[in-house]
């Protein structure tokens, strides 16, 4: 049996979101118990386990009179948690998600339990139901039998009815800490007598996207063939990337720490063509930045990065990649956060001391004069990522800035039709929004012909689509 299912919590004291656990506790010990609960949160963090730890704390035959915590001995408990309960029913509505499925439950949820004191009706993915099947779910919500007990759970709660909503209890999910996770690592580590090092667990549940099942899942992968229970960090590393060496880490991140832009980007999209991601890219260079941060603090010992001994730039380095970390979940383009945080370090020169005390404030820029005075930097950060797309740009103009929008003047339709497409839009706004350090939205508009001479026109064209106009065969 796998880790997860070997490991998976079995009480409330196991559940390591606090919050949660918390919430769950104190809704078993009101005087008026909900009769539905809706537990809503992303995958892999516990809401599976937490209903049927539910569904033993109302069941169980040995429950203490101040405690909502399951014994875990009496024959109901053990029935729940072996899967053999017949009066616990869990439904998987993205496969049983029809009003048919719903009625078949209402029919028989009248029926007095068969051994237990409460029927629990546990419904996974609930938003994958119907329309139909809602409304009859709604009727059952709205006038619950004595001895039924309801729990939803689902990872997108907005695609609920409001009216099914209200008849529940929310209990919201969270994504799991560094911290919850390395807890519940821990415990599976000292069940299975593994050896792995403190580093090694926080880059496993740094790469776990908040998920305990994920995290739980990645640490079997790494154990040894052969019986040994010893994971190196070398190990921990080449599951996280495959393919990425800690030598070729380090190497990258020497390149972007010396801001030597170009090398660094070359470097990113031969790593893009051989499948290295742009979230586990960044999750692991922050990993090796503190490893390296921390061991200049003489808290470790780690292998130091040669060129890596500023520690105020250090610092720096790993507040945009921590940026670009978060960016990457909802950028239109998963490579660009990473590749802006690397053009922005290149552009960026140490900064000077403060004339006054305090920290420093970057102020956006929102007039006209000051937009065209930065236009030049987000025509250079552009570049290095598309080429073909900055030679376009360099044949507009930005007229305005209007309530976050940037108006700019475009000459040709050509140029207009390629600039407005989507891809080349998103990454135009994400860039003008760092440089300008203000939120902001691209809007083309014709002025009218601009007079260029012939060449400007050949050479647009040539850097656009790749091509000798001028040349002969």
């Amino acid at each position: 049996m796998s880790f997860y299912l070997t490991y998976r919590p079995q009480k409330l004291s196991q559940l390591d979101l606090v919050l949660s656990r918390q919430a769950i506790s104190d809704s078993l010990q009101s005087k008026i118990k909900p009769h539905a609960w809706l537990f809503s949160g992303p995958k892999g963090t516990g809401k599976t386990s937490s209903a049927r730890i539910v569904a033993k704390s109302v069941n169980c035959l040995q429950l203490k009179k101040h405690s909502p915590e399951p014994c875990n001995r009496c024959s109901n408990c053990v029935a729940i948690t072996k899967g053999t309960a017949l009066d616990v029913i869990e439904i998987d509505a993205a496969s049983n998600r029809g009003i048919d499925d719903i009625r078949e439950l209402r029919d028989k949820i009248k029926l007095t339990p068969a051994v237990l004191k409460y029927k629990v009706y546990i419904i996974d993915e609930a938003h994958m139901l119907t329309k139909e099947a809602f409304n009859a779910l709604l009727k059952t919500l709205e006038e619950p039998p004595v001895h039924a007990l309801f729990i939803l759970a689902t990872t997108e709660p907005d695609k609920l009815p409001p009216t099914v909503v209200s008849r529940c209890l929310v209990i919201q999910f969270n994504q799991a800490t560094p911290e919850e996770l390395v807890r519940a690592l821990n415990r599976v580590v000292k069940q299975e007598k593994l050896k792995i090092s403190a580093e090694g667990l926080a880059r496993v549940a740094l790469v776990s996207d908040g998920s305990f099942r994920d995290a739980v899942k990645l640490l079997e992968q790494l154990i040894p063939p052969g019986g040994s229970r010893q994971i190196s960090v070398e190990r921990v590393a080449g599951l996280v990337q495959p393919g990425l060496t800690s030598q070729a880490l380090d190497d990258w991140l020497s390149l972007v720490f010396k801001r030597q832009t170009k090398p660094a980007i070359d470097w990113l999209q031969q790593a893009w063509k051989e499948g290295l991601r742009p979230k586990q890219l960044t999750l692991a260079a922050i990993a090796r930045l503190r490893q390296v941060l921390l061991g200049q603090l003489g808290v470790i010992e780690t292998k130091a990065i040669p060129g890596l001994e500023d520690i105020d730039a250090l610092k720096e380095l790993l507040k945009q990649l921590l940026v670009a970390a978060i960016e990457v979940k909802t950028s239109v383009i998963d490579t660009l956060p990473l590749e802006l945080a690397v053009v922005a370090r290149g552009q960026s020169e140490p900064a000077a001391p403060a004339p006054v005390p305090g920290p420093a404030v970057a102020k956006p820029a929102r007039s006209k004069e000051k937009i065209l005075s930065k236009w030049p930097q987000v025509l250079a950060a552009v570049k290095p990522l598309n080429h073909s797309l900055e030679a376009l740009l360099r044949a507009t103009e930005p007229a305005e800035f209007t309530d976050g929008f940037l108006m700019i003047k475009v000459y040709y339709q050509f140029h207009k039709d390629r600039l407005e497409e989507e891809r080349y839009r998103a990454m135009v706004e994400q860039i003008a929004t760092k440089v300008l350090v203000t939120p902001v939205k691209i809007k083309y508009f014709f002025e009218g012909l601009k007079p260029v001479k012939d060449e400007d026109i050949i050479k647009t064209a040539e850097e656009v689509f790749g091509v000798d106009v001028q040349g002969g065969d």
